[in-house]
């Protein structure tokens, strides 16, 4: 009533492109440093590993060909930008965190390519 699903609808609209704005607002390359190994393991596992293992259980479970594409695809995005905001609620490393996503948004732009490749053969 009064528009108030309106606004909430917009302010909905709006909490993806904020929460972004908050990670990269966050993200202290010069902080990251020592962390390279952490960010490396934690993309791959979360860019490759994941993918690898949701398409055994895929297989495992005799799935269809498009619910197995669309199983493994969703288990290789990359980690949402609301971790960040529920990482610096919780008192987390939220520095770590911003860095966990940008570098997984950034590599999954040729991991996905690579996976719709596999999916595809």
């Amino acid at each position: 009533p009064g528009g108030s699903d309106r606004l909430l609808g917009l302010l909905a609209a709006a909490s993806l492109p904020l929460g972004l704005l908050c990670v990269g607002a966050a993200l202290q390359p010069r902080e990251l440093s020592g962390e390279i190994p952490a960010l490396g393991w934690n993309s791959a596992l979360r860019l490759l590993a994941v993918p690898l293992l949701a398409y055994g259980v895929a297989r495992l479970l005799a799935l269809p060909s498009m619910e197995t594409s669309i199983l493994v695809l969703f288990f290789a995005l990359p980690t949402a930008p609301t971790a960040y905001v529920l990482t610096r609620q919780l008192n987390g490393d939220s520095h770590l965190m911003a860095g966990i996503i940008t570098l997984q948004t950034l590599l999954a732009a040729a991991s996905l390519p690579l996976i719709l490749t596999l999916l595809g053969s």
